[in-house]
């Protein structure tokens, strides 16, 4: 349906209120008019403002104006909003920092209110609500256990979990907390302070926000400065987080990790097939035995943070081992589906480049014939062709059909990658995935389904 106030003000929630990426969008697609929808418009509070202070800009606009100007102007905005949206969310923002500074201070208030409550902060450029929904399923097993939904990472995010469902029976908070710039997440763990976090990884995510991967790492390591290195658990096997990991600081931290045997906790002996994962974990020289419905490394990798967690928390093993045998995937992430003769390996909600790698190789070992549909990896930057390219020349040594989602920079460069060693095909546009998908069924015994690109890409 064409509505541009809706589509434009969808677009500017979708960029984070971001104005000037907002505008960056606006310029590329002046005359998009409508999304498909799949992340729908929240009518949040902030959205409800600034459509009332459109409204009465526009109402100004006319009344103040004579004939046919007035007329004119109106019919204007309303079929290109985008001056008129971008206005009304300047005028809001004095109003927005306000309330943003009392709802982290309340929300402080609350938290501090409830001095048996730990709390455990999860942050990384990927793999954080994979982990948070692991050691949550895990924890609650034990106690009462609160969870941020979703990826409810954000300040107005977080304070509604808090006003809605914190009382004063839990005994764990388990909050995801999201950045895409430097300060961001320290802002989080003054208004949320965590006991322990965890780490889950740093990488070329979001890149495009943070601007270098310095400043990532930065900024996800605010969280190890607050909680301190002995309550902080990380991903070893990440090179950027191994790297910062070399600073006197953080020589104390805890670390996971499915290659290096010297972690706090190293997970070894992997067997992955359709009904999922068996493995063992080594903690203190013990070996302790899982098995799992999760599929994928990547999922490996998170839950094994959320066991290390456990641990750390002081679980009992044998609780922990039969929490992990119950736990499913996050919905679309490597969550598997049956379809037709095929398994459909869900992985749409998001992508990353060493997440998008992982996969490939998982399905190298496995038997069978295997495609691929993606539209690419979005927010890498200046790193955008490389990446693509050297995934691109992995996906032709594992795949035996691809379809790209659209032509792009990321499309581009998968294809050049790929180099003609596996037939490629192009869809238009996303609506045509599912009819592909089970097209797909009747042929192959995998299909891997990376990534699903919101409106705004």
């Amino acid at each position: 349906m064409i509505n541009p106030v809706k589509t434009q003000l969808h677009i500017l929630q979708l960029e984070g209120y971001d104005w000037q990426r907002f505008m960056k969008w606006w310029f590329k697609h002046p005359l998009t008019f409508s999304t498909s929808q799949k992340k729908p418009l929240a009518y949040t509070f902030k959205t409800k403002l600034i459509l009332a202070t459109a409204f009465i800009l526009l109402i100004l606009i006319v009344f103040l104006s004579r004939f046919p100007f007035n007329l004119i102007a109106a019919i204007s905005l309303a079929l290109e909003p985008f001056p008129l949206l971008l206005l009304s969310f300047l005028l809001i923002k004095p109003y927005e920092i306000i309330r943003r500074f009392v709802t982290i201070e309340l929300s402080r208030r609350r938290i501090l209110n409830h001095a048996h409550l730990t709390i455990i902060g999860i942050v990384g450029s990927y793999g954080k609500t994979s982990t948070k929904d692991f050691l949550a399923g895990i924890l609650d097993t034990e106690k009462q256990t609160l969870k941020t939904p979703e990826s409810y990472n954000t300040v107005f995010g977080i304070a509604k979990v808090i006003d809605l469902e914190l009382h004063k029976k839990l005994n764990f908070f388990v909050c995801e907390m999201g950045a895409f710039v430097r300060g961001e997440v320290k802002e989080l763990t003054h208004m949320v302070p965590p006991k322990y976090s965890i780490l889950t990884a740093i990488g070329t995510q979001h890149l495009e926000r943070f601007g270098s991967l310095t400043n990532t790492t930065l900024a996800k390591f605010e969280i190890v400065d607050v909680v301190g290195p002995e309550n902080a658990l990380v991903n070893l096997d990440n090179k950027y987080i191994r790297e910062h990991l070399d600073l006197p600081p953080y020589q104390k931290v805890k670390t996971y990790s499915l290659e290096n045997p010297e972690a706090d906790f190293f997970v070894k002996a992997i067997t992955i097939n359709k009904d999922g994962t068996v493995f063992s974990l080594v903690h203190r020289g013990k070996t302790y035995p899982f098995k799992t419905k999760l599929f994928g490394t990547s999922n490996l990798m998170n839950l094994s943070a959320a066991i290390g967690m456990s641990f750390m928390l002081g679980v009992d093993p044998k609780a922990i081992q039969e929490a992990v045998e119950k736990i499913v995937s996050s919905p679309h992430r490597l969550e598997l589906i049956k379809v037709g003769n095929a398994t459909l390996i869900d992985n749409a909600y998001s992508s990353n480049e060493e997440g998008f790698t992982r996969i490939i190789l998982d399905l190298k070992s496995l038997p069978g014939k295997k495609a691929l549909i993606t539209p690419g990896i979005i927010e890498l930057g200046k790193e955008t062709s490389s990446t693509h390219e050297k995934i691109g020349s992995l996906v032709a040594e594992v795949f035996d059909q691809v379809i790209l989602v659209g032509r792009s920079e990321r499309t581009e460069n998968l294809s050049k990658g790929i180099a003609g060693k596996v037939p490629v095909v192009y869809l238009d546009n996303n609506s045509s995935v599912w009819p592909t998908i089970d097209s797909l069924s009747r042929k192959f015994d995998w299909i891997l389904l990376e990534n699903d690109l919101p409106d705004n890409f």
